[in-house]
């Protein structure tokens, strides 16, 4: 009885939530901060997360932000972490067409998630997927998920189900890439050299640095195509070099200067 009266809290506060709330979709490629700042975002979260997580959540969303993220012109997430205590992060996501949220908040590898309208067996695809980018960007390990319902009442969630799909790890000494796919003269030549393997993993930590310090879309896309420029003069200048390591270490040495000073122009 206990459970079936609970299912039935869950399905009338889903039907209460079945609603389009489609103003958070304009926050598309801003910063989280500008979302929460919103004053209808706090209302939001509050009716969408339960109680005993809700307030986490808030104080989560407004320190360092991350960009709002909008998928299918429908599902929207939004994360940053904590004012003075970043290693601890909130995020937020609800589908604009249904009205049905989910809060989180992770530290230390344990994620807490919660719903008013959403039971722990029935988190949705596009839900999970997004904590999962989330967590992933972050560099985050997930070892615990603890779900809490409307009620308050919690219950444990295999952590499995978070994990994102494999992907290629550098070694210590770099590059960033895989050299068993290696298929350019420069390709070959940095994953020969320690040197230039070093460098080229260097450079791209300080990207993924820059990137991650980005809370608009639209700066991260500018420093994406920055880099892919350089990478195109990079192979230009040093594919046909008589001495193309020293060449290549010209242009690392180079790059790692230019982003170190790199702003975007928005």
């Amino acid at each position: 009885m206990k459970k079936l009266i609970a299912l039935l809290a869950l399905a009338l506060s889903a039907l209460a939530h079945a609603d389009v709330v489609d103003w958070p979709l304009s926050y598309d490629g801003q910063s989280t901060n500008t979302f929460i700042w919103d004053k209808r975002a706090k209302p939001l979260i509050q009716t969408r997360v339960p109680a005993k997580l809700s307030r986490d959540v808030i104080a989560g969303l407004g320190g360092p932000p991350d960009p709002v993220f909008v998928v299918d012109k429908r599902y929207v997430s939004a994360s940053a972490c904590e004012a003075h205590a970043c290693p601890e992060k909130g995020f937020f996501w609800i589908d604009t067409q249904t009205g049905q949220g989910l809060g989180a908040v992770i530290y230390d590898g344990e994620l807490r998630l919660g719903s008013n309208s959403l039971a722990a067996a029935q988190i949705p695809a596009a839900a999970r997927r997004a904590l999962i980018d989330w967590t992933s960007a972050n560099d985050i390990t997930v070892t615990s998920v603890e779900f809490i319902d409307r009620t308050g009442a919690s219950a444990s969630i295999d952590a499995a189900q978070f994990k994102p799909a494999p992907h290629f790890e550098p070694a210590a000494g770099g590059p960033s890439y895989d050299c068993k796919a290696a298929a350019t003269r420069v390709e070959k030549a940095i994953c020969a050299d320690a040197e230039l393997a070093k460098q080229d993993l260097a450079l791209a930590k300080l990207l993924k640095e820059i990137r991650q310090g980005s809370a608009i879309i639209a700066d991260r896309n500018e420093l994406r195509d920055f880099q892919r420029k350089w990478l195109k003069e990079r192979d230009a200048t040093c594919n046909a070099a008589t001495n193309i390591n020293a060449c290549l270490g010209k242009q690392y040495q180079s790059q790692n200067d230019r982003l170190m000073n790199w702003k975007p122009t928005h």
